[in-house]
């Protein structure tokens, strides 16, 4: 397969998604207690009250288990595809921490 379902841009884009869920995670982390906002997601709202440590591993633990499904299920034409809307969504929120970073400035 070529272009953006090739095995490389597969590669690179679950790499892309890992790398953009940690930013997500220390982002969430820092906005959230420094008190300027809340955690979005209620499941999520729920760990992070819990603990920063449980609020990390249950997310790096779902992103890394679902990249790993997609990976094992790399040669169907599905996995290829369905990683896009993941990476978009992350680019969309990495987008808004920076946002928020910058209005702050």
């Amino acid at each position: 397969m070529t272009g953006l379902i090739s095995l490389m841009s597969f590669e690179r884009a679950l790499r892309a998604l890992l790398v953009l869920n940690l930013f997500d995670l220390v982002s969430t982390q820092i906005w959230v207690h420094s008190g300027l906002f809340s955690e979005a997601n209620p499941v999520m709202a729920q760990a992070m009250d819990l603990s920063p440590l449980s609020f990390g591993a249950a997310k790096m633990g779902l992103v890394m288990f679902s990249v790993g499904l997609l990976w094992l299920h790399r040669d169907r034409r599905f996995a290829r595809i369905a990683v896009l809307p993941a990476l978009m969504l992350y680019v969309l929120v990495s987008g808004g921490h920076v946002g928020m970073a910058l209005q702050l400035i």
